[in-house]
């Protein structure tokens, strides 16, 4: 099952929240210690054992904070891209780097305050020399206030990520608002749609998936309003990144038409919208295209031929495919057609290094 590669990224504390439970643990958490012991030697193991729980759930802590983090190197291009729309790796990997970097220095000050404590010869200075070394604990930590903020908002940002079956084929619809995109998606979904809110949008994306009758997952279909529904022009240079992280994943783009014009925008407006996905998705990447002519309820025969007519030098052999969503007239061609491209490129096996 696909997740989101940051899901398991370990919550982080702020200093305060990590100094109060490491203490509030130390106490509570205490080995047993034998009754022939004298006071000062039950006050030294007692004493020793709360520096060294305090030590130790920090330290874990710290561990499973920095464990939990993925190498974004390592990560699907898809992820790659996103995850840099978010955080910058290099500081990423600096905060991390400085908050491993307290671990020697607690480990040392743990080792320092044992020996103090076999040192002393009275319960009392055992006790002084405990909360001296929660003084310094807490000083380090403290010290790292900003580390610890600067991860935990980038774990609530990662894990915002969406999440996306980079083993399923994806198709990627594109076209203007209104044109019948997220009716196309719930149409055609055999499994309920997920909608979703994106990093990189603030509009819900909807992912559907296509299954056969074996309840097998064929292909999901993507609808990413708010990236690719307008002119490059008029996107910041958050929505144009996320659009390299879109051509990491889509084996299909959809581009949906409305001849009737009834979505708003004129065929002038959407013809130039299609060929800048067509360079974007099909001229660079090679990702291969299917049109679509959506609403032929309200469109007529002419105003189909005069649309067809005005994109004819640009699509080459790409198919074209009329249909209408709402009562999902033609779909069927459309499903076969994504099944035969699907086949015919091998689950789309594309050079991933085009796309960086």
């Amino acid at each position: 099952m696909a997740k989101n590669p940051f899901e398991n990224f370990y919550p982080v504390p702020s200093a305060e929240e990590l100094i109060d439970i490491a203490f509030g643990r130390s106490s509570k958490k205490t080995a047993p210690i034998p009754q022939r012991f004298d006071n000062v030697l039950k006050a030294k193991r007692n004493e020793v054992n709360r520096i060294q729980n305090v030590n130790s759930y920090i330290v874990n802590r710290i561990k499973n904070i920095i464990q939990s983090v993925p190498n974004l190197d390592e990560l699907h291009p898809f992820y790659q891209e996103l995850s840099h729309l978010l955080v910058d790796k290099e500081i990423l990997k600096n905060n991390l780097g400085r908050l491993n970097g307290i671990i020697p220095v607690l480990q040392k000050l743990l080792s320092s305050k044992i020996r103090e404590i076999n040192q002393q010869t009275s319960s009392n200075q055992c006790s002084i020399v405990r909360r001296q070394y929660y003084a310094r604990v807490a000083s380090v930590i403290k010290a790292q206030k900003n580390t610890l903020e600067y991860l935990e908002k980038a774990r609530r940002q990662l894990k915002s990520i969406p999440v996306i079956d980079t083993e399923l084929p994806a198709a990627v619809i594109a076209g203007y608002p209104n044109v019948g995109k997220s009716s196309l998606v719930r149409a055609i979904s055999t499994a309920k749609p997920q909608i979703r809110e994106y990093p990189f949008t603030t509009k819900e994306i909807i992912i559907g998936l296509y299954k056969d009758a074996q309840d097998t997952k064929l292909f999901q279909l993507i609808d990413t309003p708010g990236i690719l529904d307008r002119p490059m022009i008029e996107r910041n240079h958050i929505e144009k990144k996320a659009i390299l992280a879109l051509r990491t994943i889509s084996n299909i783009i959809i581009f949906i038409f409305d001849p009737s014009k009834t979505s708003g925008y004129s065929i002038h407006h959407q013809i130039s919208l299609f060929k800048e996905i067509l360079h974007e998705f099909i001229n660079k990447v090679g990702v291969p295209c299917i049109i679509i002519f959506n609403k032929m309820d309200l469109a007529t025969d002419e105003e189909m031929e005069e649309l067809q007519k005005k994109i004819e030098p640009e699509i080459g052999n790409l198919s074209i495919i009329r249909t209408n969503a709402k009562d999902k007239k033609n779909l069927e061609l459309l499903i076969e057609k994504i099944l035969d491209v699907i086949k015919d490129h091998g689950l789309f096996e594309l050079d991933l290094s085009k796309f960086r």
